[in-house]
């Protein structure tokens, strides 16, 4: 009968003497490894400002390479700007105005002139007439009439437009331009960044004067 009652006992749910010792025994050991184990030295527990403490431990070296980048970066734009300024010639143009200003290295100004059509903005993009942009860049200008096409013609480079459309054959590969090529007073228009830059030229907009310069590495762009 007793030993009945022993396994009645285990099976009605009340826990044997064994469990709830294995259960004091496991709730202990979890109690010494939370609280009692000893801190060591640097060691940030994992309350919310420790979290961010060892994120910002973390972040902070690759904040610190972030800022050696930008240092770079700015001086090598600095260095840029230097060799710029020394051999770079210089176009000189204001959207809406017949004025042309030619400058050559180290800023040494080459002569002025006019253009029977002045520079236009569409689409925010600057247009200028075909042929001054290809002939002071240096390129063969080729005008098809019947085609209404342009080609600008280099050493190392081909650059075919069509009026009205956007898509240009660079090199024989197609390439897509967001403002096609336009005529205003029977003379046709380009973008004047798109030729440019594609004809090795660098292209800027100086907000405070207004203007559009193109520069590039020749001894003195013709005229």
């Amino acid at each position: 009968m007793r030993g009945r009652k022993g396994k009645a006992s285990a099976r009605g749910g009340k826990p044997a003497a064994g469990a709830v010792l294995a259960a004091s025994a496991a709730l202990a050991l979890v109690a010494a490894l939370l609280f009692a184990a000893p801190v060591r030295a640097g060691e940030v527990l994992m309350t919310r400002s420790g979290f961010d403490f060892r994120l910002m431990q973390k972040m902070l070296p690759r904040e610190q390479r972030l800022d050696a980048l930008e240092a770079r970066a700015s001086a090598l734009e600095n260095r840029l700007a230097y060799w710029e300024d020394r051999y770079l010639s210089r176009i000189h143009l204001w959207p809406d105005k017949p004025l042309v200003e030619y400058f050559g290295p180290g800023g040494v100004p080459v002569g002025s002139g006019s253009l029977d059509v002045p520079p236009r903005i569409v689409g925010g993009r600057t247009l200028v007439p075909l042929r001054f942009v290809g002939e002071a860049l240096g390129a063969e200008v080729v005008w098809n009439a019947e085609a209404s096409q342009v080609a600008y013609i280099t050493d190392r480079r081909q650059i075919l437009m069509t009026v009205g459309q956007t898509s240009v054959l660079i090199d024989g590969r197609p390439v897509e331009v967001d403002t096609a090529p336009v005529i205003v007073n029977d003379r046709t228009l380009v973008p004047v960044r798109f030729v440019s830059q594609w004809l090795g030229a660098v292209v800027r907009w100086d907000e405070a004067l207004g203007r559009v310069e193109i520069g590039y590495f020749r001894q003195i762009i013709q005229q």
